[in-house]
C-alpha cells in the first residue's frame, strides 16, 4: 500500500476580493470560461474582452475570485445598484433593493467542483448584508444549461432584453434574497 499522502491532494480555495494585479489573470479566465459560446455564435462580452474592459466591468460593484495554487479559477461580480447599462435595458435593474450577479465564470478544467455555486453563495450573502432584497442576472436567452443552472439556485425567468451588438436575446432571471 501506497502512502495516502502521495495518492491524494489537499485542494484548498481561497475566495478573495479581486484586486487590480488580477485584471491579466481574470481576462484569460473569461475568454476561457465564454469561448464555448463564441464557437456557437453567442458573441458575450467576455469572449474576446479587453484587459480594460476587466477592469471596468470588476470596477462596477464588489469582485470575487477563486484562487487555487495561485491560479485564478473563477470569478464574479455583484452590482448595487446594477449598472446604468442594465438599468436602461431592464425594468427590476430599475427597483430598489436590487443586486445584480455579473460576469460569473469558471475555468472549463474546474467546473463540476461547486465553484460558481460558491461565488453565487458568496454574492448573494454579500448583496443581503447589503440590504438588497432580490438578487438578478441577465444571460442569453440560448444558453439553455446556463439558465437551467441558474433555476437550480432558484432564479426565475422574467423580462427578455437585447444588448445592443449582440446576436442574441437575453433572459433577466431574478430571485429573492
Amino acid at each position: 500500500m501506497g502512502d495516502s499522502a502521495s495518492r491524494f491532494r489537499i485542494v484548498t480555495d481561497t475566495v478573495r476580493p479581486a484586486v487590480e494585479a488580477d485584471i491579466p489573470a481574470v481576462t484569460r479566465l473569461v475568454h476561457a470560461a465564454y469561448a464555448e459560446h463564441g464557437v456557437v455564435g453567442l458573441n458575450f462580452t467576455a469572449v474576446d474582452q479587453s484587459e480594460a474592459t476587466t477592469r471596468l466591468r470588476l470596477s462596477a460593484g464588489e469582485s470575487w475570485v477563486i484562487e487555487r495554487d495561485g491560479e485564478l479559477i473563477a470569478t464574479a461580480t455583484e452590482s448595487i445598484p446594477p449598472g446604468e447599462h442594465i438599468r436602461r435595458l431592464a425594468a427590476l435593474a430599475r427597483e430598489p433593493r436590487v443586486a445584480w450577479l455579473n460576469q460569473l465564470a469558471v475555468h472549463p478544467s474546474h467546473r463540476g467542483q461547486g465553484l460558481a455555486r460558491r461565488l453565487f453563495e458568496t454574492v448573494a450573502s454579500h448583496a443581503k448584508h447589503q440590504d438588497a432584497q432580490i438578487l438578478a442576472l441577465d444571460t442569453a436567452a440560448p444558453a439553455a444549461h446556463l439558465r437551467a443552472l441558474y433555476e437550480r439556485w432558484g432564479f426565475r425567468d422574467g423580462e427578455t432584453i437585447h444588448w445592443p451588438g449582440k446576436t442574441y436575446d437575453s433572459v433577466v432571471m431574478s430571485r429573492a434574497l
